[in-house]
């Protein structure tokens, strides 16, 4: 409620303030419909009429909450609904209030005090109705209210209507979008199904190679298990054939005992007949210096024959030594020849057998890589299905073979000039006399290889050094050698020599892995050889040995029998030995 000092008249009023709801101005309105004839309370009505009209247009939910207030009315039109409703309202407000004039501020309306008795509110309210021309003007302001309704309908209407062809617009705009988008989608359904289609005939192929490729894996397994069980048979095999060689040198080994043993008692014997010889001979001297004494004539002649009957019991034993040991080394040749014969046997049949390994299994890869042109899914299956059977494949083009020492790949700078090919079985030759043209025997020992690049330019700045056991291999850091695979057998496994050190274990061209004794890396400034063969297969090559020097046997000199003491077990002297002699041997044995 406003203060009395803030306050002023409410038919002064000239604007009504901005801050008062629908219900203050209406009560503002009914306040000063009841003033007749007063210029100042009709201006102050018509601004409240106005800004009245104009509360309602823009709060019709507000509006018609006041309206409610009063129920239906038992009216026809809604104009006489609203000329009913303000005439009780004004009534009612006239009668709630003693009589006094009414105030007004920015904050609301300050009303005169309130009217205790019910009878004096019954005769106000009646007043006030029964004033025409308060029924007038609430008439008035009925037909503007109603009339700003039916212009806010209107414009509601139009506004509707607007928005209803707005909205209409963009729904044609939206639907010719849909439509564009709809022929695009067509079109790309179009192309998504002819995609469709091909990738159906792609998968149909796809499927089409999965089964031939399938049946390509399953015949690669049965293949490859058949393989396994021949790598098996022919393991067993070389084993057997490794003890029956094993067997076989202990043979050898026991009979070159043997024939050790002969030779001792051939050289005992005949140093025994060559005493024999000796004390002959001293008998004769002795027998010729005492000729002239006739009693120890007997005694000599006596002693002669039982030096004779000796050496003649020696002469045949010896003889009976010398056959039966000839006979014993005639045997132990053949002997020794069937052995060596059968150790050649073995070791071929071995090689055979590695052979027959290797073109299985090169076969099999063989079958492998045709497989893997064929397409990436096949690739795939067989290349898991090689690793499922312990299978690991690698490109033999570029492996090689060091025979007699190690298992290398060929690789440029790797080979020593004076590095041993074998260009026949039997025939090595060094590799700063190959040139192009010029043909080698591969590491199978049947294949020729030729060669067709040669360089014997190219410097190393150092070396390695191998040894296991009695071979050696001299080659650059970089040059691969083979050891053995997990099980101790000869695979694919390559090492680079400068990476090798005492106690690895390397392959040699037997097959068989050797523990190197020594490895040693040098700095040596040499040149080495860049050789390309064609094809390009493994090959054997030897390192050049160190050799010693050695003579025959010498000719044994004629020694003529004569009666002095002085001549006596002399035999000529060869001025190059110095005096050294050999021992005899037997007859037709070998001699360095």
């Amino acid at each position: 409620m406003p203060q009395q000092s803030d306050a002023k008249l409410l038919e002064e009023l000239t604007e009504v303030p901005a801050g008062w709801s629908l219900a203050t101005v209406i009560d503002a309105f009914v306040y000063l419909a009841a003033f007749l004839g007063y210029p100042p309370a009709d201006r102050a009505r018509e601004a409240l009429s106005g800004r009245l009209v104009e509360l309602w247009a823009v709060q019709p939910a507000e509006a018609q909450a006041w309206l409610e207030r009063f129920g239906e009315l038992k009216t026809a039109t809604r104009q006489e609904r609203l000329c009913e409703a303000l005439l009780r309202h004004g009534a009612a407000e006239c009668g709630k209030y003693k009589g006094g004039p009414w105030y007004f501020s920015e904050a609301g309306l300050l009303r005169g005090e309130p009217e205790d008795s019910a009878a004096e509110r019954e005769r106000c309210a009646a007043w006030y109705l029964q004033q025409p021309h308060t029924r007038d003007r609430c008439r008035e302001l009925a037909e503007r209210l109603v009339s700003a309704e039916m212009s806010l309908e209107t414009a509601r209407k139009r506004q509707k209507l607007e928005e209803e062809t707005s909205e209409r617009r963009r729904l044609e705009a939206e639907l010719q979008k849909s439509q564009e988008e709809g022929r695009e989608l067509r079109n790309r359904l179009a192309v998504a199904e002819a995609e469709v289609s091909s990738k159906d005939a792609e998968l149909q192929t796809a499927q089409s190679e999965s089964a031939n490729c399938k049946e390509r894996c399953e015949d690669l397994a049965a293949r490859a298990a058949d393989a396994e069980t021949a790598a098996a048979r022919m393991q067993q095999e070389l084993g057997q054939l490794k003890e029956e060689h094993a067997t076989t040198k202990e043979r050898l080994s026991q009979a070159e005992a043997d024939a050790a043993e002969r030779r001792l008692e051939v050289q005992r014997l005949q140093e025994e007949t060559r005493g024999c010889q000796e004390r002959s001979q001293q008998a004769e001297v002795a027998r010729s210096v005492l000729t002239e004494e006739p009693g120890s004539k007997a005694e000599l002649q006596l002693e002669k024959a039982v030096l004779q009957e000796r050496c003649d019991q020696l002469r045949q034993q010896l003889q009976q030594t010398s056959a039966k040991a000839e006979a014993e080394r005639s045997a132990m040749l053949g002997q020794l020849s069937a052995l060596w014969d059968e150790r050649g046997m073995h070791k071929e049949r071995i090689r055979e057998l590695e052979r027959q390994l290797h073109e299985e299994k090169k076969q099999e890869q063989e079958s492998h890589h045709s497989n893997f042109a064929s397409g990436t899914v096949s690739s795939e299956q067989e290349s898991d299905l090689a690793e499922h059977f312990g299978y690991n494949l690698v490109d033999e083009d570029r492996a090689s073979i060091l025979s007699g020492s190690s298992q290398s790949s060929v690789k440029q700078n790797c080979f020593m000039l004076d590095a041993m090919f074998k260009v026949r079985m039997d025939v090595l030759r060094e590799g700063r006399d190959l040139q192009k043209g010029s043909q080698v025997v591969a590491g199978d020992g049947k294949t020729l290889l030729e060669v067709v690049e040669i360089s014997k330019e190219a410097q190393a700045g150092e070396v390695v050094d191998l040894w296991a056991g009695a071979a050696m291999l001299r080659v650059t850091p970089d040059h691969r050698v083979q050891v053995p695979d997990e099980s101790g057998e000869a695979g694919r496994v390559y090492v680079p020599a400068g990476n090798l050190k005492a106690g690895d274990f390397v392959m040699l061209d037997a097959g068989e892995p050797v523990a190197l004794t020594s490895a040693e890396t040098r700095p040596m400034e040499c040149k080495v050889l860049k050789i390309v063969f064609k094809p390009d297969l493994p090959v054997a090559v030897f390192s050049s040995p160190t050799c010693i020097l050695s003579k025959g046997h010498k000719k044994k000199p004629t020694t003529a029998r004569r009666g002095g003491m002085c001549q006596r077990g002399k035999e000529a002297v060869d001025p190059i030995d110095e005096g050294a002699s050999i021992p005899d041997t037997a007859a037709g044995e070998y001699m360095d």
